[in-house]
């Protein structure tokens, strides 16, 4: 979470677990230790506990709003066509030192937003950024369009982004891919779409648009494309799926810039996924050759 000292886990059983962390908490002894602990989640309109968040089929993607101001909304979506929606109102950290119990007596307050039921598993989720902060996109497996929903109406309402923008003799209602991994760019005007075609693409958050698409990698349907942007939002840096290679492209130009591999300071192994900070030069891999790497992005 952006406004709470949250973390969001996801699980193969379908529940969704969330975290509190900071100094002192959990197994922290000391006021000046970082710990960890549970969080109990209170449902805001009967003040009643909440059980476990659960989908009935594993989960595929967790994403919250950037929003500061407001009370931020967490997205958890399901390979069971679901989509639930939590918004987290407030945070209490004050445990009880009579509770014996060995989970944290650290609390949110929830609001439980309507369910969304899509046909199919959604295979990659996210919030625009920017001004379009309670927008949140999603590609649900086997259909042509990004589905986006506005969580600000009264009634939340589908619009979409068809995905084959540029055919023609009536072939939009058919694409050879499938959207593998959502992103939006740092100042949210742009949304990247990595998929499992050797393709990524990049399209204008607020008209939908498709503006560039990036090629010279390799990504087919057995493998899991991954992408990240660069903090100024000129490059995007994505996997390559037959060798450890991370690859940097050039959004104005569309091509690729740099090949980092293993002669470079690269993994000796596929890169499984990867992340850039919004707020400095950095980022993190993690590859199956069991390492994870910070990079400081000369860009």
């Amino acid at each position: 979470s952006h406004k709470f000292p949250i973390v969001a886990a996801g699980c193969m059983d379908g529940s969704v677990h969330l975290v509190a962390y900071g100094r002192g908490l959990g197994e922290a002894q000391q006021a000046t230790t970082m710990g960890v602990q549970l969080l109990k989640l209170v449902d805001a309109s009967t003040n009643n506990p909440i059980p476990i968040l659960k989908h009935t089929k594993y989960i595929k993607n967790l994403a919250w709003n950037q929003a500061t101001d407001e009370p931020p909304i967490l997205a958890s979506s399901s390979a069971d066509g679901t989509v639930q929606l939590y918004k987290i109102v407030s945070m209490n950290d004050n445990n009880d030192n009579n509770n014996d119990d060995d989970c944290t007596t650290t609390t949110a307050t929830v609001i439980l937003l309507p369910t969304l039921h899509l046909s199919n598993p959604i295979e990659s989720m996210c919030f625009l950024g920017a001004q379009q902060q309670y927008k949140l996109v999603l590609y649900v497996r086997d259909t042509v369009y990004l589905s986006v929903f506005d969580l600000l109406e009264d009634e939340v309402k589908q619009s979409k982004i068809y995905l084959n923008q540029d055919s023609t003799g009536g072939f939009q209602d058919h694409v050879s891919f499938a959207v593998l991994q959502l992103l939006p760019s740092p100042n949210g005007k742009y949304l990247a779409a990595a998929t499992d075609s050797s393709r990524n693409i990049i399209l204008d958050a607020k008209t939908g648009k498709q503006i560039r698409n990036l090629y010279g990698h390799k990504n087919d349907c057995y493998s899991t494309p991954k992408i990240a942007w660069s903090q100024n939002g000129q490059y995007l840096i994505g996997n390559n799926q037959d060798d450890p290679s991370l690859y940097i492209w050039d959004i104005a130009s569309t091509n690729v810039v740099k090949k980092l591999d293993d002669k470079s300071g690269g993994h000796a192994g596929q890169v499984r996924d990867l992340f850039s900070s919004p707020n400095s030069d950095t980022l993190v891999t993690t590859s199956y050759d069991k390492t994870t790497k910070i990079w400081l992005q000369a860009m």
